[in-house]
């Protein structure tokens, strides 16, 4: 869907003025969704760093239930970084479809420099990359015990 303008033959104001006050508009609602975004991801971090060492004190069969709490949270976490990457990308699709009416286009200048000269790693990979070692190290927290009675299990079959 393209944005809708209207042109500026057809408009009665100044219209260069209400499309640069309409741009400032939609960088700081941009600039908005960010700070939320990055307040999201400390939310979950220091939730999950709470959560984990609570699971480390006590590695037995109840860590399994806090760890696959942990798991639900860090999914939810994966999918509220999904949710805030979409917003932000129709966002600045729409801010670049508005530099077309400026006469500079300072963000979609440095997307091109980022894409084509920079071996430029997206924000939401490095953001992702933090929920999934909290996976990582609540499926151990789940597999320990396990393992762990198990060995007991075994070992007390073999001298029993």
């Amino acid at each position: 869907m393209k944005l809708e303008m209207i042109e500026k033959e057809a408009f009665a104001g100044d219209y260069e003025s209400a499309v640069l006050e309409q741009w400032k508009t939609c960088i700081s609602e941009a600039n908005g969704i960010s700070e939320k975004r990055n307040n999201a991801n400390n939310i979950f971090i220091t939730l999950n760093t709470a959560l984990f060492a609570v699971i480390t004190f006590a590695l037995d069969y109840k860590s399994i239930l806090l760890s696959a709490i942990g798991i639900a949270i860090c999914i939810l976490w994966i999918y509220t970084i999904n949710s805030y990457k979409k917003l932000n990308s129709v966002k600045y699709e729409i801010i670049n479809e508005m530099e077309l009416k400026l006469p500079l286009a300072p963000f979609t200048s440095e997307w091109d420099r980022l894409n084509n000269r920079y071996e430029y790693v997206r924000l939401t990979k490095i953001e992702k990359f933090i929920p999934w070692m909290f996976i990582i190290l609540y499926s151990i927290s789940i597999l320990y015990p396990i393992a762990k009675g198990l060995i007991v299990h075994i070992c007390s079959g073999i001298g029993g």
